[in-house]
């Protein structure tokens, strides 16, 4: 004789039928999710079309602040995606790793500034060490982190 509790039919048609909408639940989160993914993916396909025919092969004199500022993002927010998830540039990074030497140390201090205005990028000097221009790519991704410091045209509408 067992001491397992027997179960009803009925009450194992309840537990089935829980189990069966929980699946259905969860498929619908799947699709719901799929369906954002998808939405997500053309929303960064078109900006980097768009970046690529603002950006792509420009040279380092042929890029405004706005564009400059915009390097300066997008390489720290790589260094971070490819990292663990944080990432730290000093200006050498900035200088070599960005811009191939072109600007002046003061330029890529003031360039780190300007790319700390973004969601997810600080600038700051920690003890010790230089100052430094840090991008958490969680945070990163929850804002306009690669739209330009300029947030308006010369008439002041976006």
């Amino acid at each position: 004789m067992s001491d397992a509790p027997e179960v009803s039919p009925e009450d194992a048609l309840q537990v089935a039928q829980r189990a069966m909408n929980r699946c259905s639940n969860l498929e619908s989160l799947v699709d719901d999710l799929q369906e954002e993914n998808l939405e997500l993916a053309n929303r960064v396909t078109s900006l980097e079309l768009r970046y690529q025919d603002l950006d792509e092969g420009r040279s380092y004199d042929d890029l405004d602040r706005d564009g400059r500022v915009g390097r300066v993002r997008e390489h720290a927010f790589q260094r971070a995606v490819n990292g663990h998830g944080r990432a730290a540039l000093d200006y050498n990074d900035v200088m070599w790793s960005v811009f191939d030497g072109e600007p002046s140390a003061d330029y890529c201090y003031k360039l780190m500034r300007l790319a700390a205005e973004a969601p997810g990028f600080d600038y700051h000097n920690p003890d010790g060490k230089g100052k430094q221009l840090t991008v958490d790519a969680n945070e990163a991704r929850t804002g306009a982190a690669f739209s330009s410091a300029k947030k308006t045209d010369s008439s002041g509408v976006l």
